[in-house]
């Protein structure tokens, strides 16, 4: 499995709150590790993945590490024009892309609590929540500002878990080249070296 081809503690309160999302435009670094078991077997993926992320374009750019494979790999989804760009190894794919997905918490999910990390009196607030995205069983820990910091995503019967871990949040988009296609993708070149869809549909949550 590639990342290609593929985001709590203490329960105070329980209900439901409102819809919680980061800003429309940001940049932000995931850690990832995947598995899924299979006949008793466990496929394992860690990497890291540097997103961009324009909500108000309707597009993500996506630099991905796999360091279980050691592929280096890009990906863009194009939104607006239906087209995702997914290129490694000097090949690209291009596919449709399919319906987009905001960054937000879902509105039906579950508030399990308002905690802190850290120590007094440098403490980070935060919020943790459980939803259900895609038929899989989601837990989020965000900032009061909807920062993501964490998240885990696990689909029991298929025995599959997803651990990430978010850093180097900012807004804005340092480079909008990022979300310009490379040259090989305007051929089209295809390889099976080159990672399918992420096991989940892109989103933070």
């Amino acid at each position: 499995m590639s990342l290609t081809g593929i985001a709590i503690l203490c329960l105070l309160v329980v209900g439901v709150w409102g819809q919680c999302c980061p800003p429309d435009v940001y940049e932000i670094t995931q850690d990832v590790y995947a598995e899924v078991r299979k006949n008793g077997t466990a496929e394992i993926t860690r990497g890291m993945q540097r997103v961009s992320y324009d909500g108000e374009s309707k597009r993500i750019y996506v630099h991905g590490i796999d360091y279980t494979n050691n592929i280096v790999s890009g990906v863009i989804m194009d939104y607006k024009h239906g087209k995702e760009y997914v290129w490694a190894n000097g090949y690209c794919r291009v596919l449709p892309v399919g319906n987009f997905s905001n960054s937000c918490i879902p509105e039906n999910a579950k508030l399990l609590t308002r905690t802190y990390m850290g120590e007094p009196p440098n403490e980070l607030s935060v919020q943790m929540y459980s939803f259900e995205k895609d038929s899989n069983e989601a837990f989020a820990t965000v900032t009061e500002e909807c920062t993501p910091i964490e998240a885990h995503f696990s689909k029991v019967a298929a025995g599959y878990v997803e651990f990430i871990v978010f850093s180097n949040f900012s807004t804005g988009i340092k480079d909008p080249s990022v979300f310009t296609p490379p040259d090989i993708c305007q051929k089209e070149m295809s390889s099976e070296h080159i990672a399918g869809r992420r096991k989940r549909g892109f989103s933070l949550f």
